[in-house]
């Protein structure tokens, strides 16, 4: 058992990355978007890296997975839809409504935030792993305009932190670069 965890982590750690883009529909979604107030988080952006993360019986933080730089991609528009990207394999899109719920702002930079995308594979999947019982997948958010050491705009996400044996919490920290 002890062996097959770390592949079963990076199966649910993906998960979280990917859930809005396997269960694809060709249905739009069913509420009407609501325009965001913050537009800084429209465009394209490509996975720059990405690992989940668990804390053992003994307080110990440990990486679980990694993910490859460049295999999703979220594109965010300005009604409030994204499109989620699967890049690698039989690539895949699906369709979603976003909602950005900013908690503390730094000039252009979002210090403190949370991200809400919810999908036909996100409310597939409703209170599975990451995803909540209403079906969206709240995450939380940070973006910088300008990185130190990078060229393009960058944010950070943190999904929220469930307990999934052996680990007390589990979760999973990505990296997106805007295109």
């Amino acid at each position: 058992m002890k062996n097959r965890f770390p592949a079963l982590l990076l199966v649910l750690a993906c998960s979280f990355v990917f859930s809005s883009a396997f269960m694809c529909s060709k249905e739009d979604a069913a509420s009407a978007p609501v325009k965001p107030e913050f537009t800084s988080l429209i465009g394209y952006w490509k996975l720059k890296s990405g690992a989940s993360f668990g804390i053992n019986e003994k307080g110990e933080k440990k990486q679980t997975a990694t993910m490859k730089e460049g295999t999703v991609a979220y594109e965010f528009f300005a009604d409030g839809t994204f499109i989620s990207h699967v890049l690698v394999g039989t690539p895949e899109s699906e369709k979603g409504t976003w909602k950005l719920e900013v908690k503390k702002l730094e000039t252009k930079d979002i210090e403190d935030g949370v991200l809400t995308l919810t999908s036909a594979g996100t409310k597939a999947n409703a209170g599975q792993v990451w995803i909540d019982q209403d079906g969206s997948m709240r995450q939380q958010i940070s973006s910088l305009e300008k990185p130190t050491g990078a060229t393009k705009p960058r944010i950070y996400l943190v999904s929220k932190r469930i307990e999934i044996y052996p680990y007390k919490e589990a979760w999973v920290e990505t990296t997106y670069e805007k295109q």
